[in-house]
């Protein structure tokens, strides 16, 4: 492992974005900066980062000493978004896909057990890799800020990331890294740090656990790595709330649960309408119709369907085709995972407006339609 060198280092060069005639310049100088071996500080919202190139096994070497970190403990990885994250994860667990394409770029550090030796990790010089991932676990982030993207756009190789230790960053001249030794440049972003940590999360076949509490809790961790089914309607008042529904209620008979506790389960059910301002109740005819099969629309309010929620939806179940073909013209990267809930590939028709008995028979429908899909989907 390449060691610290001994010999003190003269304090880095100090820049302040905002004050860049053209902030380019200063991705320019950081780009070669760490081509060279070097390490660089950034001041973020987030915190005080400090970085080296994956290509370089001395700027990894300095980088670990600065941040003081576990024998064991891995630097973590920047890439530029989920799907990069598979070319340096390719077995990754389906629960860190799902975190990392719905949470990222964002404060979340994932770190995966046995994936070092993969994907673009296992094609690293080995003493690079040994100093990135010395136990074997591959940690692997994704960076909002700005500037650290700009980087990633023109530097051969990633980002591996640190921060520095409480006794190495209380040893500046000023707040944040300023007169820290050991670095070759420090770029204020010009943003105020939040002291808000990344959240740090393991995942394995076995599912998720919280290393280090940071800026995304429990609870968003949770829905964000759950299975998501949605279904699509018009208005989120009849079709789509009662398909949610008994969805619900199938789904929380199979797990032996409340509808309630299906999140801890790793489910979600959702529904949203292509064409409605949001808020409204369920009709009154889908409320006593889902009453008397056991499911429970009272507090359901429609909510607008919306590109994210879409994209970030394991199954989406369209109710008509031309509901499928607006979600379609939209996010056409969901058509992998979106089709129409009638296995038949017909549409369900409207009951609004309709009496008591068009309600029961569009439920019981759904309902059949419902249960196929998921003996489809093996849930």
């Amino acid at each position: 492992m390449i060691e610290a060198s001994s010999t003190p280092s003269p304090p880095a060069q100090w820049i302040d974005l905002s004050r860049c005639d053209d902030p380019r310049d200063a991705v320019h100088q950081s780009v070669a900066c760490l081509a060279q071996g070097g390490v660089l500080g950034v001041v973020t919202e987030a915190a005080s980062a400090l970085a080296a190139s994956t290509l370089s096994p001395g700027g990894l070497g300095r980088l670990r000493s600065l941040c003081r970190l576990a024998e064991d403990e891995p630097l973590p990885v920047l890439v530029r978004g989920a799907e990069e994250s598979r070319d340096w994860a390719p077995a990754m667990p389906a629960a860190g896909r799902r975190l990392a394409e719905r949470l990222w770029p964002g404060p979340l550090v994932l770190q995966l057990p046995e994936a070092a030796n993969a994907g673009l990790s296992g094609r690293l010089p080995s003493e690079a890799r040994d100093l990135i991932a010395p136990s074997g676990e591959l940690a692997l982030a994704c960076s909002p800020e700005p500037f650290l993207r700009g980087i990633l756009e023109l530097i051969p190789g990633h980002l591996a990331m640190g921060k520095a230790s409480e006794s190495q960053a209380a040893s500046g001249t000023s707040p944040g890294l300023r007169g820290l030794r050991g670095l070759d440049l420090v770029v204020d972003s010009g943003s105020i740090p939040s002291g808000r940590e990344s959240t740090l999360v393991r995942v394995d076949g076995q599912g998720w656990s919280i290393l280090r509490q940071g800026a995304i809790d429990e609870r968003t961790l949770v829905r964000m790595s759950s299975r998501i089914i949605l279904f699509v309607c018009t208005g989120n008042t009849c079709r789509s709330p009662m398909a949610e529904a008994i969805c619900k209620s199938l789904l929380a008979r199979r797990y032996a649960c409340d509808a309630e506790q299906l999140e801890e389960k790793g489910m979600v059910v959702l529904s949203a309408g292509v064409a409605t301002a949001g808020g409204s109740p369920a009709t009154s005819q889908a409320v006593e119709v889902l009453r008397s099969l056991g499911g429970n629309l009272g507090s359901h309010r429609s909510r607008r369907v919306t590109a994210d929620l879409v994209r970030q939806a394991d199954h989406l179940f369209a109710m008509t085709m031309d509901h499928l073909d607006a979600l379609l013209d939209v996010v056409p990267e969901a058509a992998p995972h979106a089709m129409l809930l009638d296995p038949q590939g017909r549409d369900v028709p409207d009951p609004f407006g309709s009496d008591q008995e068009v309600y029961r028979q569009t439920a019981q429908a759904i309902e059949a339609m419902i249960r196929e899909r998921l003996r489809e989907l093996e849930i």
